[in-house]
Order: structure tokens, then C-alpha cells, then sequence
């Protein structure tokens, strides 16, 4: 993979910033100049968008569904990036950097009606770039890493200093929100995102959801973290049932049903691996309403990137065990017989070790 960066714009964000304070302006590398140290930053967070493989800090976000109380604001929001993919900024002097700076800012405003006072001040950035060839904007949402530095840009100058940057935003593996559109082609052996929709976001720090909203588009979780509410979904419907939860043959024969999909598992996967793991109890209309309760009526799931780990919790006892040992061969749980019985754990392997944690 090789990115090279056209054109940059930024500006600062908060929901303090009123238009015509002195923190709402938009600049752009036709204005400044970016030295290639700093550049090699941007470079490195939006590549690390791109090969952030599909797990719980990851979301797909599909323009095509709409947003609820914002029906336009999805269309309004591709049409300014498919705008950026096509204006002309390889040269700085291009009539199409007004115009750029006129996209950025718009999305600026935007995402300052999304923040409150619970959302960190911090600065946006728009980029346009290529991945191979391939044209794509990224959009980072970068928190100063302390707040003394605050300010970081001369007012005047708007600079981007090396030392400056490296000190007050996070490293690379650190990147706090980001996103990146299109998403890049699955069959792409560099890339090992394999889910299909219009925005891939990345939310190292904590998921927010304003900065999937000022995208107006919705999202979907990522695979790991998807599965992972939809086993917990059926383990509770298999509680409701017969107050057991699944047991690891149970936790397997799913698991399995959705890793032997070829291609993203879906909605029918779910209901294939549901009727494995609750058998004569499935009933369709049940898990339809686990999944709408959790909020997980559009399943996408690479089946590469699916929960590794069952925890299984006795009387406040915690047993943490990978899925593919979570069959029967290496954990054994005889449940007790009798409501005041004893479970009976077996687990079965050639090394013991331990750790003691405070």
C-alpha cells in the first residue's frame, strides 16, 4: 500500500466556537505548508483507518439507509466527499482548493452542532489522498493530548510544526477518531477489512457516537464486537428458556455456523447458528426481537474476525477461555442436577501457570 496525500485542510472544534470567533477559520496546504515529516503523521493515521482490521473499535457506517430526524443529511454528506474525491489539488495554485476549503468547512460546522460540553475541544482535519492509484478522503478528529498546549497554532501563522504535532497529538497506534471514504476493496491483499459499506470509522479512545452522526450516516459494529453481543443475546434467550446459559458445545456449533460462512455472515447466518445452538428451542420471531433489541438488525460479520474468547462466570468464578478450546475436549461444565447442586469443571491441558494481579 502507498498513500500520498494531495491537500490538507483543518480547523479547530469545539461547541464553544461561534462563527466569527476568533477560532473559526478553515486553512488549507494551498495557504500553509506542510513540511514532509509532518505529512508522514497524517499518512500514518489514515493508514492505520485502512488496515485497522473489523474488531470492536471499528463500524461501518452505510449512507444509503439515512439518518432518523436528519433524512438529507447522509445525501448532503456524500455528495461533499464524492465533491473532494474529484476536485483537481495537485497543484496549490488549482482553482479547486476554494472549494475544498468551502467542503472542510462545512463539515466543520457540522460536526460542532454534533459536540457538547462533554466532547474535548480539538481540530479537524479533511484530506485528500490516494491509496494505490485509488482516490479516498480521510476526516481525523484529533484531541490535543494535553490541554496546556492549547493552542497549538499560531494564530497568525497557522503552522504545523513538527515538534509541535508529535508532541500534542497521539501516536499513530493512539489515533482517537477517525474515518475514511470509500471503504477500500476486501479482495485488496493489503487490506483485511472485509466488510462492505460507505465509511470505515476507527475510535481508538472511547466509541462516540456524535462523530459517526455529523457523518449522517448509520452504522453498524464490528465483526468481533457484533458477534460477541449477538452470543450473549442467545446465550440470555437460552436462560429465559430453561435458566441455563450456552453451554461450549453449544458456544462452538455457533461460532462454527458463522465462521464457515463464505463471505460477511448475515441475518440468516444468525438464525442458522441460533437454531444450532438452541436446537428444538429456537423459535425465529425470538432472536429477531434479541436482535432489534440490541440493536443489531443489520449483521455483517467477517467471519475471520469473530469473538476469541468465552468467559464463563460460576458464583462470581471466572473461567476466560478461547473460543476454539470452548468445545468439550478441553472444558467439561457438568451442571448440577439439583437447584442447590455443584457444577463440575473439568479443563483438560499439559501446563499449569498463574498470575496474581492487584
Amino acid at each position: 500500500m502507498v498513500i500520498n496525500i494531495n491537500a490538507v485542510a483543518f480547523s479547530p472544534v469545539s461547541n464553544e466556537i461561534e462563527s466569527g470567533d476568533e477560532d473559526d477559520w478553515v486553512v488549507s496546504t494551498r495557504t500553509v505548508d506542510i513540511d514532509d515529516r509532518v505529512m508522514g503523521i497524517f499518512v500514518g493515521y489514515v493508514t492505520r483507518v485502512i488496515n485497522k482490521e473489523d474488531n470492536g473499535k471499528v463500524t461501518v457506517g452505510h449512507f444509503s439507509n439515512g439518518t432518523a430526524g436528519d433524512s438529507d443529511a447522509g445525501d448532503q454528506t456524500q455528495e461533499r466527499l464524492d465533491r473532494i474525491l474529484d476536485l483537481d489539488l495537485d497543484d496549490e495554485d488549482s482553482s479547486d482548493y476554494t472549494e475544498f476549503e468551502d467542503l472542510s468547512e462545512s463539515l466543520k460546522n457540522r460536526l460542532i452542532t454534533h459536540m457538547d460540553g462533554r466532547t474535548s475541544r480539538g481540530y479537524l482535519f479533511t484530506i485528500q489522498a490516494v491509496n494505490d492509484g485509488e482516490p479516498f478522503v480521510g476526516i481525523l478528529k484529533l484531541d490535543v493530548v494535553d490541554s496546556e498546549e492549547r493552542p497549538i497554532l499560531d494564530r497568525d501563522t497557522r503552522q504545523l510544526e513538527y515538534e509541535e504535532i508529535e508532541n500534542a497529538f497521539p501516536p499513530t497506534d493512539d489515533l482517537q477518531k477517525g474515518c475514511t471514504y470509500p471503504i477500500f476493496d476486501p479482495l485488496n491483499d493489503d487490506n483485511v477489512f472485509n466488510l462492505d459499506g460507505d465509511v470505515k470509522f476507527l475510535q481508538e479512545d472511547s466509541d462516540s457516537e456524535y462523530f459517526e452522526e455529523f457523518m449522517g450516516c448509520v452504522t453498524s459494529s464490528g465483526s468481533r464486537e457484533q458477534s460477541q453481543t449477538i452470543l450473549n443475546g442467545l446465550s440470555g434467550i437460552k436462560q429465559e428458556q430453561d435458566g441455563t446459559v450456552l453451554g461450549p458445545d453449544e458456544v462452538q456449533d455457533a461460532r462454527t455456523t458463522i465462521q464457515g460462512t463464505d463471505g460477511v455472515a448475515d441475518g440468516g447466518t444468525v438464525h442458522e447458528a441460533a437454531e444450532q445452538a438452541l436446537g428444538e428451542d429456537y423459535d425465529e420471531d425470538e432472536v429477531d426481537e434479541m436482535l432489534y433489541e440490541e440493536g443489531e438488525t443489520e449483521v455483517q460479520i467477517d467471519p475471520n474476525n469473530t469473538t476469541k474468547y468465552v468467559v464463563y462466570d460460576i458464583d462470581g468464578i471466572k473461567i476466560k477461555a478461547k473460543m476454539s478450546d470452548a468445545d468439550g475436549d478441553k472444558i467439561d461444565i457438568q451442571r448440577p442436577e439439583h437447584e442447590d447442586g455443584e457444577y463440575v469443571v473439568t479443563i483438560r491441558g499439559d501446563e499449569l501457570d498463574q498470575d496474581f494481579q492487584g
